[in-house]
């Protein structure tokens, strides 16, 4: 089954990588794995290698790569076939094109991000910038993007894998793309999203209380020990962290 803890998971690893320059390139093509040696400005990653290897029709080789980069991580989690499945179809680095799938798919949204979706950014003109959401609580939305920095906020063409995070409400979010996973991520203490929601929806038919807030969507104490208790009634180990077993047991 899928769940986007396994990208998530895969891009998480990435983080720190940076891409490499024309000169180390040529000198040693092996450079492309290595995490930070051989950084420079040139386009240049295992990311771009990789999915044009794959996919030249639409991937380019060395280029703007924070499309390659998402592509990349759902290939890696779930083989060519379920990556392009979740992707909207098909793999491709062109920003737009890639929202424009999940637009023709039903799966785009302006609001409501979810760990596990993916993000694209706007400038004045258009579409152009994207990357993997991990986590969204009351005020922001984290990602992790290929070709930023860690500095600032919206950075295109930066150079490097990074984790970010932005307000629910930054004006340079154009939405984004909703991949049809088989069971939603893993949920925490501090998570605040619709699978949050469900998370309560489905403890509250099970007979599991929340009779202080209910289903608010908010993972707060009161879901914590419901979830504990949960797992423990159902032979999973005890904690307050609905995963993907709990998952599997409570949608079952």
């Amino acid at each position: 089954m899928t769940t986007p803890d396994t990208v998530i998971v895969i891009a998480e690893k990435e983080v720190g990588y940076m891409e490499k320059s024309k000169v180390a390139y040529n000198a040693d093509n092996s450079i492309l794995y290595k995490k930070v040696d051989g950084a420079g400005k040139d386009n240049i990653t295992k990311y771009g290698f990789e999915m044009h290897r794959i996919y030249p029709v639409t991937m380019d080789q060395f280029s703007f790569w924070c499309d390659s980069f998402v592509d990349w991580c759902f290939y890696q989690a779930y083989g060519v076939a379920t990556a392009k499945s979740l992707l909207g179809g098909n793999f491709d680095d062109y920003t737009v094109a890639s929202a424009n799938m999940y637009k023709a798919k039903g799966g785009w949204s302006d609001k409501n991000p979810l760990p596990g979706d993916q993000i694209f950014f706007k400038n004045a003109q258009r579409i152009c910038h994207t990357g993997l959401v991990y986590k969204v609580d009351k005020r922001y939305v984290y990602t992790i993007e290929g070709n930023t920095s860690d500095k600032g906020l919206l950075v295109s063409n930066g150079g490097c894998v990074a984790k970010k995070k932005y307000a629910l409400n930054y004006k340079n979010i154009a939405g984004y793309g909703k991949p049809k996973y088989d069971l939603p991520a893993t949920c925490v203490m501090g998570d605040n999203n619709s699978n949050v929601r469900m998370l309560q929806m489905l403890l509250i038919n099970r007979g599991y209380k929340l009779p202080r807030y209910g289903a608010d969507g908010d993972f707060g104490n009161e879901t914590f020990v419901a979830v504990k208790k949960f797992r423990i009634d159902n032979g999973l180990a005890s904690s307050g962290i609905c995963d993907s077993k709990c998952w599997e047991k409570l949608v079952k």
